[in-house]
């Protein structure tokens, strides 16, 4: 016998088109129901409609159980970002830095909005802005105190980029790059980032104490810490120090 669902018509639309809840009540609050339907989105200019642009660019970008379409996620992030939603700034970045079959890989625009993120408040974007001026990527100036103060900012933060600025801040405090060399401050944040997760961080602290580098030899220490390391990621040992994951 034929589902009622599938007599009456009333079942759920297609994945491709049905708008989640949540996401409807954003589109009521901007006005934006005939841009859901494919309308033109050039009109948004308030903050609702920023919020209701981030939740269709995060529909279309497979989020929400709809089919994956990169253009429209691209279009309405891009929507969003302008209208000075922080996470879609973040996100369009990501979009820019990673490059796909619909945005093509443009650091300078992915440094624009990390920029603009960062300024907002964003701990992962002023992570990344902290890259951006070490290594003078995207027409950013090379510029170790730039980045110094990007990571200073990222690392006191709470977000899974922190640890990674952490290791930053020990590494410039261990070369003096971008502030004045200082051992101890070093140390403290090659602590701080191994101690908070940050993998790298955990290998590169137990040579530290297996070879009397920087701390006294602990040979218990440097074990544990390197078996840390390796907990639930593949093998790193050899990696070199500074890569890490966004």
């Amino acid at each position: 016998m034929p589902s009622a669902k599938a007599v009456d018509g009333t079942g759920p639309r297609p994945r491709e088109t049905a708008v989640p809840a949540r996401m409807a009540a954003w589109l009521v609050l901007g006005g934006w129901l005939a841009v859901a339907a494919g309308g033109d989105i050039s009109g948004a200019r308030t903050g609702d409609d920023a919020a209701a642009a981030y939740e269709m660019a995060r529909h279309y970008g497979g989020l929400t159980g709809a089919a994956l379409d990169r253009q429209k996620s691209f279009d309405y992030m891009s929507k969003a970002a302008e209208l000075g939603h922080g996470p879609a700034q973040v996100d369009l970045a990501f979009m820019y830095y990673n490059g796909n079959d619909r945005v093509p890989k443009d650091l300078s625009q992915a440094f624009r909005q990390f920029r603009k993120a960062a300024a907002g408040g964003s701990v992962i974007a002023q992570c990344m802005l902290g890259d951006f001026y070490g290594q003078g990527l995207g027409g950013a100036p090379r510029d170790d105190k730039e980045a110094f103060k990007w990571h200073r900012l990222a690392a006191s933060g709470n977000d899974r980029c922190s640890p990674k600025s952490q290791y930053a801040l020990y590494q410039a405090y261990a070369a003096g790059r971008g502030v004045a060399r200082d051992t101890r401050t070093a140390v403290a944040w090659l602590e701080r980032a191994a101690q908070a997760g940050n993998p790298v961080a955990q290998a590169r602290l137990g040579r530290a104490y297996l070879e009397g580098d920087l701390v006294p030899i602990d040979l218990e220490q440097g074990k544990a810490w390197l078996k840390k390391s390796r907990e639930g990621v593949a093998p790193h040992d050899d990696e070199e120090e500074g890569a890490h994951d966004h």
